[in-house]
């Protein structure tokens, strides 16, 4: 998490997604004359801070948001997206996810500048622009490449600017202002 650099969200190939808090192990690299962990140590003792069941599949897609301490989105093989809220210590996770993509969700993105407003884009070959305001469809859906979207990365100089990454090896360049389905940004 940006805001908090100790905390760590992670995916398993259970299906499960934890939050989990590292200071203690930040502290102890940062203490000289530490000894390495044993077996038996704490580190493999550690409990999550919070897990999520939720996910009926595995899933690759997780994103912190940069504006809003603690709060996460996940997403799935099984097309599905959860938003992860932060209460006072805990989190309370959306049950009904949000759907739009055919396929897996491979990658998400918070805006840099818009805090209700995250990116996905999934092996369906899309890119989807969602805001948790207004429900739980993509308020833009695009198809940005022929072949699987692994990966995106949003402009945090250029908001309006985004980059997806496809399996065939190419990229492409997306200006949201002016995004409109069957027009794809620049290709590379």
């Amino acid at each position: 998490m940006t805001q908090k650099p100790h905390i760590c969200a992670t995916w398993g190939d259970t299906g499960h997604v934890q939050v989990w808090d590292l200071s203690s192990f930040l502290n102890s690299l940062a203490e000289s004359g530490a000894s390495a962990p044993k077996e038996d140590d704490i580190i493999h003792k550690h409990l999550p801070m919070k897990v999520f069941s939720g996910h009926k599949d595995e899933g690759y897609a997780i994103d912190w948001s940069p504006l809003v301490t603690g709060r996460l989105v996940s997403g799935d093989c099984n097309k599905c997206i959860h938003l992860w809220e932060p209460t006072s210590n805990n989190w309370n996770v959306d049950a009904n996810p949000f759907v739009g993509h055919t396929a897996s969700v491979e990658d998400l993105q918070w805006s840099p500048t818009e805090a209700d407003i995250f990116a996905s884009c999934s092996v369906d070959g899309t890119i989807s622009i969602w805001d948790v305001r207004t429900g739980k469809k993509p308020s833009i859906s695009v198809k940005a490449h022929k072949a699987d979207v692994n990966v995106i990365s949003w402009n945090r100089l250029a908001s309006c600017m985004i980059a997806s990454g496809c399996d065939d090896g190419s990229f492409s360049v997306h200006d949201l202002r002016s995004i409109q389905p069957g027009l794809v940004g620049s290709t590379f």
